[in-house]
């Protein structure tokens, strides 16, 4: 085969692969109009599962789109955002099931506590998630004091709320109260006794407290706060008493 003849030859193999692509090209947009425009693909129905305190109505409104749109117009981000705007969810996982239907799948928060704000009590979950009460759920937890409008230092609260209730979990608190400082002060369910323990080695603190609580109940009937914060000294503030009274506690004595 001449030269000539092999340029000829590799141009008509050109024309006829542009032609080949052209061709799967206007398929595929043929493809792509086709299921834009046709009303089989017309969403005709919205499910939502996972729900037990969020109400349908609620994510519908937050899903923010009407039955009828094309399905491959659903933009699923954008309504998995709108949905996780509501408080009580968590995730949100929201899908396209051809040819006519959206499915979102809710979960939602738990509460683990209650925690008081301004005076208000509140559910809380591990996220640290302020939630309005549910009157459904019921909780012997202990409420945590200290929660503020800092999203940062409630996270760090309730972390330090959890392992309180891990290391002293043979004992039933009615409050914890968290300091901006991490400082944890505990009030026994059944005893108004304010306990001061610190930032750590909660649980060896707390037993320390239950073997001196005879001796500060006899001994001290007004008490109304024990620090146990210092080593080898026990501060006992009395009612009405800013001051508050130091004992040094004598290991070889064994008394305040």
């Amino acid at each position: 085969m001449t030269t000539g003849k092999k340029q000829i030859f590799r141009c008509l193999q050109l024309v006829a692969g542009l032609a080949v692509l052209g061709g799967l090209c206007w398929g595929a947009y043929s493809v792509v109009l086709y299921v834009k425009a046709s009303p089989r693909f017309e969403v005709r129905k919205l499910s939502v599962s996972g729900l037990r305190r969020v109400d349908d109505n609620q994510v519908l409104a937050k899903a923010g789109f009407e039955v009828g749109t094309n399905v491959f117009n659903v933009n699923l981000r954008e309504i998995r955002e709108r949905v996780e705007q509501i408080k009580w969810v968590r995730h949100a996982l929201v899908e396209r099931v051809l040819p006519d239907q959206i499915i979102i799948k809710v979960v939602e928060r738990e509460p683990i506590g209650l925690g008081r704000i301004h005076g208000e009590i509140y559910q809380f979950d591990a996220d640290a998630v302020i939630l309005d009460p549910d009157p459904t759920v019921g909780t012997n937890s202990p409420i945590l004091d200290g929660l503020g409008a800092d999203t940062t230092r409630n996270v760090k609260k309730v972390e330090l709320y959890r392992k309180v209730l891990e290391d002293i979990a043979d004992t039933s608190l009615s409050e914890i109260h968290i300091s901006d400082n991490d400082e944890v002060s505990v009030v026994e369910a059944g005893d108004p006794m304010m306990v001061s323990l610190g930032t750590a080695d909660y649980r060896a603190r707390w037993i320390r407290y239950l073997q001196l609580r005879p001796q500060i109940q006899q001994q001290y009937p007004q008490a109304v706060r024990v620090d146990l914060r210092f080593r080898n000294q026990v501060i006992v503030r009395m009612k009405d008493d800013e001051t508050g009274e130091k004992f040094t506690w004598d290991v070889e004595k064994k008394s305040l």
